[in-house]
């Protein structure tokens, strides 16, 4: 039967510069399972260097190392940390425990990489904790142990996975003399119960309680006094020592995560400062992109839907077109024509408002403002809303009555604050307006027949109409407006029959392409000339829509700015983390961890980090938009759950992206270095 563990001609070179360094130099040895072996030697005689190539925490630079037959100088990093997770146990001069867990928690850390459930792992633990005296110190942490009950957890570790060899690396150095005796008598122990125990250390009394010295001298063997004549090979563990069994892969997969996210939570808890921070970089940044997305979102919306809702459903159709030949007259539009119109497939109505500027008088208040002559579908068609007393009705179109319509606008220039213009008269005619009603007049422009000159027209104010847009988007006149019975502006203002402007409503029974086109074509057959141009509405608020979706992104562009430097930052963070805490990975290697398991705990660390940061950010983008709220009415902001999902999203794959670094230098680290650093 071949040795536990032997070695085959190894060597282990470092180099200083150019010099060439041999820590062990052709070391040939063979151990058998169940010794009790002392490696002895003065520093620097390479014994440190040869407990952990026997650990499999480095590699030797020529040779072999064999377990159990296995040559595991070929192994990779996840297969040498398999071995140390299933084979050995290691009890540290220093004890090497993580200081942000208890003493249970520390003993049990080498199962939770061997994917054991957490119930199992606490009663191994306890078991353990309680067979070496601890079991009323097991929730206490390593600064509240003493140096033996630390050295006694370390031991607890090293048995949680069986720990068929356990190597002690000096472990009396650091205890008193009483301590010192009691952790030898446990090794004693242990091997009395299987374990092989590799005992590494300076002073010959301790190597003494060994059966087996090994003393090496400038890296070689210079003595070495053999496996014991009466040495039997142990049977299996039992009882504590036993090994303890394993998950499955799954099972391992969700320790691995847990045992991540424990880490990331006590690493953020246990450096609040740098953690806060830190996430105020990424809580910056999601707040200036998820803010500037409400902000314009927000402003797109109440836009579009003005600007949609007006233009929706119409075809402007005007006279004139810019590519007719040179001293072409365009003609106006006909009511035959506009009949015509209103007969084609897909169309619902046609509208035609006249419109002219006009002087209004009332009182000692006058103003310029736009007169139209309104129809009943003027309101809807012009985005308005009736705010104070009526609106146009049947009896108004037929009987052209003298009545009008304010807008808010006109009644600001004509009335007091707070005086009611219901009812009031109101003076219109061309032109300025002589106090005493006598000369004036002049014509009204665009064909209109003005009203004789010193004659003003009276109009009855019956209603009062305010924007319906939000205040957004506002449609209309930068004037005034007065809206009169179109009945009423053709008989007193304006006698002409023919337009020069109409809209097509549509009731999309036909594609608006399809009606524009035909409306084109018969247009175009009556006039004998296409002297006319149109638009679709539609289409053209497509264009609408394209160009504020450009601008959105431009703004979620210079917003992202701000989160990229919270992402530098929390790599730098990261980096810095890595650095501090490399004697932590150092023990999680040595216990078992893979290079994966490294990088998962600090990419989880970085995710976290993020997205804690992008939970604040996304809370003072909901402040924001409740003062912007309160502030005024005409725009609501609103942060949506939408946006809580993107800033995670956002959040995570900054911490996926800026971590990744910081996790690949952790997992890269050598456990041998990283143990070594303080």
């Amino acid at each position: 039967m071949h040795p536990l563990i032997e070695l085959r001609g190894v060597g282990r070179h470092y180099r200083l510069g150019a010099i060439d360094v041999p820590a062990l130099d052709e070391v040939n040895l063979s151990i058998q399972a169940g010794e009790f072996v002392a490696v002895i030697g003065q520093s620097g005689s390479g014994k440190s260097t040869l407990m952990n190539v026997l650990g499999c925490l480095d590699n030797p630079t020529v040779g072999q190392f064999l377990i159990d037959g296995q040559d595991a100088s070929q192994l990779g990093p996840d297969e040498l940390a398999g071995l140390r997770r299933e084979r050995f146990g290691f009890i540290f001069q220093r004890y090497h425990l993580l200081p942000h867990m208890d003493a249970r928690a520390n003993a049990a850390l080498p199962a939770v990489y061997a994917g054991a459930s957490g119930s199992a792992r606490r009663e191994r633990a306890e078991a353990l904790l309680t067979r070496l005296g601890l079991g009323e110190r097991m929730h206490h942490k390593p600064n509240e142990l003493s140096g033996g009950q630390q050295q006694r957890v370390s031991i607890a570790r090293s048995l949680m996975n069986g720990g068929q060899i356990i190597l002690a690396d000096e472990p009396t150095g650091a205890l008193d003399s009483q301590s010192g005796t009691e952790m030898l008598a446990l090794l004693r122990e242990l091997n009395e119960r299987g374990h092989t125990i590799i005992l590494v250390t300076h002073d010959a009394h301790v190597a003494s309680h060994a059966r087996r010295i090994i003393e090496l001298k400038d890296g070689k063997v210079l003595k070495d006094s053999g496996t014991p004549a009466d040495h039997r090979l142990p049977g299996p563990l039992a009882g504590e020592t036993a090994g303890l069994a394993r998950g499955s892969w799954w099972g391992r997969q969700q320790m691995q995560w847990r045992e991540a996210l424990q880490s990331a939570v006590q690493s953020l808890q246990g450096n609040r400062l740098r953690t806060a921070l830190s996430m105020l970089g990424i809580s910056i940044g999601i707040a200036a992109v998820v803010s500037i997305l409400a902000l314009t979102s927000a402003a797109r919306g109440s836009i579009e839907k003005d600007v949609g809702s007006f233009l929706s459903g119409r075809i402007p159709v005007f006279r004139g077109n810019a590519n007719l030949p040179p001293g072409t007259q365009a003609q106006a539009f006909r009511p035959s024509e506009i009949e015509a119109i209103r007969a084609l497939p897909g169309v619902k109505a046609v509208t035609v408002e006249r419109e002219t500027q006009l002087t209004a008088r009332h009182g000692s208040r006058d103003a310029m403002v736009s007169v139209l002559g309104a129809e009943a579908q003027t309101l809807a068609s012009r985005k308005l809303k009736l705010v104070e007393g009526r609106y146009l009705n049947a009896m108004d179109f037929a009987g052209s009555a003298q009545v009008a319509v304010i807008d808010e606008k006109a009644r600001k220039s004509l009335f007091k604050p707070g005086e009611s213009a219901l009812g009031r008269t109101l003076l219109v005619a061309p032109q300025g307006m002589p106090s005493d009603g006598g000369a004036g007049g002049g014509g009204m422009g665009g064909g209109a027949a003005a009203v004789p000159v010193g004659v003003a027209l009276p109009l009855t104010i019956v209603g009062v109409v305010a924007p319906d847009t939000g205040g957004a988007v506002n449609f209309g006149s930068w004037l005034g407006q007065v809206l009169m019975p179109h009945t009423t502006f053709g008989r007193k203002l304006d006698v002409r029959v023919d337009a020069d402007q109409f809209n097509v409503l549509l009731d999309f029974t036909v594609p608006p392409a399809e009606v524009r086109k035909q409306l084109t074509y018969r247009l175009k057959a009556l006039h004998g000339i296409e002297d006319f141009d149109s638009w679709n509405a539609d289409e053209e608020f497509r264009k609408f829509q394209q160009v504020t979706g450009a601008m959105a992104l431009l703004f979620a562009g210079v917003g992202a700015i701000s989160l990229l430097v919270g992402g530098v930052g929390v790599m730098n963070i990261m980096l810095v983390s890595v650095s501090e805490r490399t004697r932590e990975i150092g023990i999680r290697m040595a216990v078992g961890a893979r290079q994966g398991d490294v990088r998962l705990q600090f990419l989880v660390e970085a995710v976290v980090l993020c997205c804690l940061g992008g939970t604040v950010g996304v809370f003072l983008s909901w402040l924001g938009a409740q003062g912007i709220n309160a502030a005024q009415d005409s725009l609501k902001v609103e942060v949506s759950w939408a946006a809580l999902g993107v800033a995670f999203a956002v959040s995570s794959f900054v911490g996926l992206v800026f971590g990744t670094l910081p996790a690949r230098r952790a997992a890269a680290l050598s456990p041998v270095d990283a143990l070594a650093r303080e």
